[in-house]
């Protein structure tokens, strides 16, 4: 006899998805100053804590919004005339993106998080087996928002290390990959692409978007570009070669291009550019797809956006002199980050991808894992040890062959912790790996945010 009741052949398909990471971060509390600063300093995950402050002064003025409507279903809310997320996250994009066709609640659909707006909006485009074609290095993430619930298939382009993916030249692989896989019986249905990149810190061109979207024009599937870093780009002490500025593809003209603009679809929203990614806002933008659009919207019925996480933004996407100046500080606050260390790597010989955007560097850390590798050590063996030697110094990255990246010593290292924080972890990995300190720039001073038009005092900025 069984020991527990069978499940369904849905739920048996996807036991095994997504599989586990295979470097886990270590048990126990992580890093904090006050209550556990022997704490691991988790430098893998993507979160912008540089002006949390900031946003919880803001969160805690006295909260005057919240309605009965708050405390019901959310089809309450929203049929109320009460300001939501659902009207103002479209007006934000509409303010920085200036899309050719204005966002708005009708053409969009909102959802608790990026992640789970395009776990469903793949489940709408690709039938189970179908692919979902990127390029590589990848956020290892989408393996779940492709996989859950579609049961869809990632498929990665083969991609050479010596050629940049991030430029034209990636283009005649990925049409590679699509003619490979139709043969083999996989058929490609979306294409999907981060703009700002990640885990690649940088802005990709018009250029490069035009041709991945006239490459979905000729094989008619559909296009997914994120751009939940669009506003968190900044000016680069240390740009990469190919330094554009971000253009939405919202303000492309697909037709002049040659390509029909329902099949181009826009993952974007704010919590990124606010350190807030525990509030768990998204948006999908497709205003010449209403089909989708309109089938896409029940599917958050039963997990809609929280009701506090709205009252909240809400109140800061209303507050404009707070919300501007707040981008500027933000941007301000990462170019800093990023040259303390891109200056820190530089100082130490480390290979890494220069940035413009985002909240990461790759960091090829082969010298520093040669000093504690025997020689002749497969790249596998390398990896464990060297991971080992990052957790034990309290200090936990993410290798990038996680993603997909052919060059197999390369780590993602999140810049954007408050400078003490990300300063202990630099020497933590200083003193693993048996290497001189390197010097740090003395800290800037920066203006706070006006929170209820009052200015803070001046003070050291984190």
């Amino acid at each position: 006899m069984s020991d527990f009741p069978p499940l369904s052949n849905r739920a048996l398909k996807r036991m095994s998805f997504p599989p586990p990471h295979a470097y886990s971060p270590p048990a126990g509390p992580f890093y904090d100053l006050e209550i556990y600063p022997e704490g691991t300093i988790n430098l893998s995950i993507a979160e912008n804590s540089l002006l949390s402050d900031r946003l919880i002064e803001h969160f805690s003025q006295p909260l005057t919004t919240i309605r009965t409507q708050h405390l019901k279903y959310r089809a309450t809310l929203l049929k109320s005339t009460l300001p939501t997320v659902e009207d103002l996250i479209p007006e934000y994009i509409n303010d920085h993106f200036h899309p050719r066709v204005p966002v708005t609640r009708e053409n969009s659909v909102s959802g608790p998080g990026i992640g789970a707006v395009l776990a469903q909006l793949i489940w709408a485009l690709a039938s189970e087996g179908d692919g979902v074609l990127m390029s590589a290095p990848f956020y290892d993430d989408y393996v779940r928002d492709v996989v859950h619930p579609a049961l869809a298939t990632l498929v990665l382009a083969d991609v050479p290390k010596e050629v940049n993916s991030l430029s034209k030249d990636v283009l005649p692989y990925l049409e590679t990959k699509i003619l490979e896989s139709e043969q083999i019986g996989v058929q490609i249905k979306v294409m999907l692409v981060p703009n700002p990149h990640n885990p690649l810190p940088q802005v990709i061109s018009k250029e490069v978007i035009t041709g991945y979207a006239q490459l979905a024009q000729k094989y008619n599937i559909h296009l997914i570009v994120d751009e939940v870093y669009g506003l968190s780009t900044f000016t680069s002490a240390y740009p990469p070669a190919l330094n554009v500025k971000f253009e939405s593809v919202l303000t492309y003209d697909l037709p002049a291009l040659g390509v029909d603009p329902a099949r181009v679809h826009v993952l974007a929203g704010p919590t990124k550019d606010f350190g807030a990614s525990g509030l768990k806002l998204g948006l999908l933008i497709s205003p010449a797809n209403p089909t989708l659009l309109n089938m896409m919207r029940p599917l958050f019925y039963a997990t809609p956006i929280s009701s506090v996480s709205d009252a909240l933004f809400a109140r800061v996407l209303q507050d404009k002199p707070f919300l501007e100046r707040f981008l500027v500080d933000n941007r301000a606050a990462l170019s800093s980050a990023y040259t303390l260390i891109a200056e820190w790597l530089m100082f130490h010989n480390l290979e890494f991808t220069r940035a413009n955007a985002g909240v990461f560097v790759v960091v090829d850390f082969a010298p520093f894992l040669a000093r504690i590798v025997p020689p002749g050590a497969s790249s596998l063996a390398t990896l464990d040890l060297g991971v080992a030697a990052f957790i034990k110094a309290g200090v936990f990255i993410k290798p990038t062959n996680l993603m997909g990246d052919p060059i197999r010593t390369r780590f993602r290292l999140v810049f954007s912790q408050p400078r003490p924080m990300l300063e202990l972890a630099l020497r933590r990995i200083e003193k693993a790996f048996g290497v001189t300190e390197a010097p740090f720039p003395p800290q800037q001073v920066a203006m706070k945010v006006a929170v209820n038009g009052k200015t803070p005092k001046v003070n050291a900025s984190a």
